[in-house]
C-alpha cells in the first residue's frame, strides 16, 4: 500500500517524528560547487527568495519516505531535507524538528548538538576529517549571506505555509528496492550499502516489542555488526589491498566472493535478497554476516602473510578477468589455501600461473594432460625468454614483463617483504636495457654500422661503444636486446637510465643523496643486477643471459622432463 498526497512543509514537521537518514543512503553534498553552476543550496535560496517576494507558492521535488510510529525513514529526499533543517535551524526556528543522521555517527552529533550563531563555528575547515560536516558547514555560511537582510521571522512564516511537495509513503519491506530502482545506473555503485542497510534492518527486527531485554539485545549486535562492516570497507580500500587484488570496488571481493560462494547468478541487491535473505528474519541475516566474516578473514589471512600477498597479488596481475574469478572460486570460495593432500600448492600454481597456463590447465586432476600442458608451455616460455631479439618482439617482450616481475617478486618473498605492485600496469611499468642500446653497433648489408635503435652512425668515434659481434663468452653469443641485457624498471624513471653508462646508472640507484629512482629501488632483482657487477660489457650481458635461463630451467625443474 503506498499513500501519496501534496503536503506543505508544516504538515511535514507537524508530523512530530524524527526524519531518518538510513544507512545506504549517500552523505550530504548541497554546497558542492558545480562548474559554471551555482551549488544546489545557491539555487534553492535564490529560488525560495524569488517566490517570497512575490507570496507565491514553491513545489519541491517529492520526498519518499516509509513512515512509522515514531519515525520518517527518508528514501528519496533527504538531501533536501537535511538543508531544510539547516535553514529552518539558521533562522531561528524553534519547533520540533529533528534529524537522525545514521549515515555517520560523527555527522549525527554534530546535527543534534545544541545550536549556535558563532561565527568562528561556522567558517571553513579543508581539513574538516567529515564530508558532511564540511558541507553541513558550508551550507549554513551561505545561507547567512542570503538571508542576512531577510525579517527571519516572517521568512520561516512563508516557508512552512508555502513550500509543498509530493508525499510518498511506503512500506518498510519495500524500502530498499524502491531506493535501488529510484537511484537507476547509480544505484550499482551502492549495491554494498543496500545490501549492508537490509542486513543490519534485519537485525534490527523484534517479534516481541515488549521485550526490552531482546530489543537491547538486537541493538548491541547491530551496532556491532555495523563497525565490523564498516572495518572491512576501510580494509578494501586501503591501495595495497586495491594494488594486490587489482579490485576498487568498495567492499572489494568480499561480497561478489560470498554470492558466488552462494551459488548467486551474479551480485546484485536483489539476486542477494532472493538467495539469502528471502525470509527476512534475524536468524538468516545472522548466518549471512558470518559468512561474510569468514571470508573476509581468509582475504584477510591472505593480505597478512607476505609469502601468499605476493604469490596472490603476482597472480592477480598476469591472469584475465575470467581466471582470476576462477581463482577466487578455487583459493577462497572453497577454501584450497589450506591445502590438503590432493590440492594444488599455492606455490605450484604461481609458477605454473607464470608460464601461461590457465586455471583450468594447472588445476586438470588428469595427470597425462597436465604434464602434456606443462610441457608445451614451459618450451613456449623458454623460446621467449632465449629469443636473442627479445625486446624487438612484442610477444617475447610481454613474456620478459611477466618473468622479472616473478623474479622481484621473489627476492621480496626470501626477504619476507611484501611487494609493491604500482609497477603493473602498461603506463606504469618499463623493459630498460642495462648497456645502451644506442651504444651497441652492428653491421648491415650495406657494411655501414648501425645502433640499437636502427640509427645510421655517421661520425669516426667509437669512444664508448660496444660491437654486437662482441656480447659473448665461451658458451653464448647474443645480443644488446637479450634477457640478459634487460631489468625492469618504473616508466616514469626509464629516461632517467637512457643512454647513460652502466657507472652512471649505479650511482642513479644506490647514491644516498640521489632521490629520481627512489621507487625503482624496491625492484629487489633489479638491484641485484646491477650489484652484481663492477662493470658492464658484452660478456657480462652473455653470462646473465645464460644465468637467467638457467634460473629460469631450475625453477621449473619439478614439472619438466627435458
Amino acid at each position: 500500500f503506498v499513500m501519496e498526497l501534496i503536503i506543505t512543509l508544516q504538515d511535514y514537521l507537524d508530523k512530530g517524528k524524527a526524519f531518518v537518514i538510513p544507512e545506504y543512503q549517500r552523505g550530504y553534498i548541497w554546497g558542492k560547487n558545480r562548474k559554471g553552476e551555482r551549488n544546489s543550496v545557491e539555487s534553492i535560496l535564490q529560488n525560495l527568495q524569488q517566490h517570497y517576494k512575490s507570496r507565491t507558492e514553491i513545489f519541491l521535488q517529492g520526498i519518499t519516505v516509509t513512515e512509522t510510529e515514531n519515525e520518517i525513514v527518508l528514501i528519496d529526499g533527504q538531501q533536501r531535507t537535511t538543508f531544510l533543517y539547516l535553514l529552518l535551524k539558521t533562522l531561528g526556528y524553534t519547533g520540533k524538528f529533528q534529524i537522525q543522521y545514521q549515515v555517520r555517527n560523527e555527522s549525527n552529533k554534530f546535527l543534534t548538538q545544541k545550536w549556535t550563531n558563532d561565527e568562528e563555528f561556522w567558517k571553513e575547515d579543508e581539513k574538516e576529517e567529515y564530508q558532511d560536516i564540511f558541507f553541513f558547514k558550508k551550507s549554513v555560511r551561505i545561507i547567512k549571506e542570503y538571508c542576512k537582510d531577510i525579517d527571519n521571522k516572517d521568512f520561516i512564516d512563508y516557508l512552512l505555509s508555502n513550500i509543498k511537495f509530493l508525499y510518498i509513503n511506503i512500506p518498510a519491506d519495500k524500502a530498499t528496492m524502491v531506493f535501488t530502482m529510484m537511484n537507476g545506473n547509480k544505484a550499482k555503485m551502492l549495491q554494498e550499502e543496500v545490501v549492508k542497510a537490509e542486513i543490519l534492518r534485519l537485525i534490527s527486527l523484534n517479534s516481541d516489542e515488549s521485550d526490552w531485554n531482546k530489543e537491547w539485545e538486537n541493538n548491541m549486535i547491530r551496532s556491532r555488526y555495523a563497525r565490523e562492516w564498516d572495518r572491512w570497507l576501510h580494509w578494501w580500500r586501503r591501495e595495497d589491498v586495491c594494488l594486490m587484488f587489482r579490485n576498487k570496488s568498495p567492499m572489494g571481493l568480499l561480497l561478489s566472493s560470498y554470492a558466488q560462494m552462494q551459488k548467486c547468478k551474479e551480485f546484485t541487491f536483489e539476486e542477494f535478497k532472493i538467495k539469502l535473505l528471502s525470509n527476512s528474519n534475524i536468524l538468516e541475516a545472522k548466518q549471512v554476516f558470518d559468512g561474510l566474516r569468514r571470508l573476509q578473514k581468509r582475504f584477510e589471512d591472505a593480505y597478512n602473510d607476505p609469502a601468499m600477498y605476493n604469490m596472490i597479488g603476482a597472480i592477480f596481475c598476469i591472469f584475465n578477468t575470467d581466471n582470476r574469478n576462477k581463482f577466487i572460486q578455487y583459493f577462497f570460495v572453497e577454501d584450497h589455501l589450506h591445502c590438503k593432500e590432493d590440492d594444488i600448492k599455492l606455490e605450484d600454481y604461481y609458477l605454473l600461473a607464470f608460464i601461461g597456463m590457465s586455471h583450468d590447465e594447472i588445476i586438470n586432476t588428469d595427470k597425462s594432460k597436465f604434464i602434456e600442458k606443462c610441457q608445451e608451455k614451459y618450451s613456449q616460455s623458454l623460446t621467449l625468454l632465449d629469443n636473442d631479439m627479445l625486446y624487438m618482439v612484442d610477444e617475447c617482450k610481454e613474456y620478459a614483463f611477466r618473468f622479472l616481475l616473478r623474479l622481484n617478486v621473489d627476492e621480496d618473498t626470501k626477504q619476507g617483504r611484501k611487494f609493491n605492485f604500482s609497477i603493473w600496469g602498461s603506463n606504469v611499468r618499463s623493459l630498460e636495457h642495462i648497456y645502451p642500446k644506442s651504444k651497441v653497433l652492428h653491421q648491415e648489408e650495406d657494411n655501414e654500422w648501425y645502433n640499437g635503435n636502427n640509427d645510421l652512425k655517421t661520425d669516426n668515434s667509437w669512444d664508448g661503444y660496444l660491437k654486437r659481434m662482441d656480447i659473448k663468452d665461451d658458451v653464448t653469443c647474443t645480443t644488446e636486446h637479450s634477457i640478459g641485457n634487460i631489468v625492469l624498471l618504473y616508466k616514469d624513471e626509464n629516461s632517467m637510465f637512457n643512454n647513460n653508462d652502466f657507472a652512471t646508472k649505479k650511482e642513479l640507484f644506490f647514491s644516498p643523496n640521489r632521490r629520481g629512482l627512489f621507487k625503482s629501488r624496491h625492484l629487489l632483482h633489479t638491484i641485484c643486477v646491477f650489484a652484481e657487477k663492477e662493470k658492464w660489457d658484452g660478456e657480462s650481458i652473455a653470462k646473465n643471459k645464460c644465468a637467467t635461463l638457467n634460473r629460469f630451467r631450475k625453477d621449473y625443474k619439478k614439472y619438466i622432463v627435458e
